[in-house]
């Protein structure tokens, strides 16, 4: 392997090893708790197979996923990696089904940053008619300056980033590193779109199959081709590359048990 391929297989490891894996009965009894007791601001993100493959193609990317406080697995393509790598890959916690449980666990102000009208609107009504205080939407389209800019001034308790990969990994950064109270920041990619039903879920079978990506792929083919279809398999073919930098650098992720 030459030089340039063990420096992004380093990156890319360096980001697996920074997930936290939860097993899914300690969602409620560790996850949520640690996230509702936050004493600073903290970031939450989730890391899916497109993911690691971003982080191993640009360092400033996996910077990015790397410096985020909880990184939670996304779906089976890191699950594979886990299960290749001699790790635990713990639950399945993609943000469209954790988010509603996150918001509903913890309450607060909230700002709403991404997607764009009519869907942004929708999604703030209704998580308004939940019971939070919805202080802050924007669209999705801008530099990270302004979104720092109006996080800092409207002050909410958690923040949701409805940019998509690598957007709001950056803009998550950027405003803890400006924050001086605690706020939760959370890259959620589609989930406005997806509380304001912008997308239909898949059917159930293809969800206990572990087989919404396959159905993603079928209603979007065009913009999911290369992230799944090209993607997935691409990932694959790096892993074990990935797995000499993580055995290398002794790598393992966290275990949201052991704090």
């Amino acid at each position: 392997m030459n030089s340039a391929s063990s420096s992004k297989a380093e990156h890319a490891a360096r980001v697996l090893g920074n997930m936290t894996i939860v097993d899914a009965g300690e969602v409620q009894t560790h996850l949520l708790p640690a996230l509702a007791r936050i004493e600073g601001p903290t970031t939450l993100g989730f890391l899916n197979a497109h993911g690691v493959n971003l982080s191993w193609s640009d360092a400033g990317i996996a910077a990015s996923f790397a410096g985020l406080d909880f990184l939670l697995r996304d779906g089976i393509g890191v699950d594979i990696c886990c299960q290749r790598l001699g790790w635990k890959s713990g639950a399945n916690l993609n943000g469209t089904d954790f988010i509603p449980m996150l918001l509903d666990h913890c309450r607060g102000s909230v700002a709403l940053l991404g997607t764009q009208s009519p869907w942004l609107d929708d999604a703030a009504r209704k998580i308004a008619d939940q019971g939070h205080e919805v202080v802050l939407t924007h669209h999705g389209f801008e530099e990270t300056e302004f979104y720092v800019s109006k996080v800092l001034e409207a002050r909410p308790d958690i923040v949701v980033l409805a940019m998509g990969m690598p957007k709001q990994e950056k803009i998550a950064l950027a405003i803890k590193q400006a924050a001086d109270w605690p706020v939760l920041i959370v890259c959620g990619g589609a989930i406005l779109d997806w509380i304001a039903e912008r997308f239909a879920r898949a059917p159930e079978f293809f969800r206990r199959n572990h087989l919404e990506w396959a159905y993603r792929l079928y209603k979007e083919p065009r913009r999911l081709f290369r992230r799944y279809v090209i993607g997935n398999p691409l990932l694959l073919s790096r892993l074990h590359a990935i797995g000499r930098a993580v055995r290398k650098a002794d790598i393992v992720p966290k275990n949201i048990a052991q704090g």
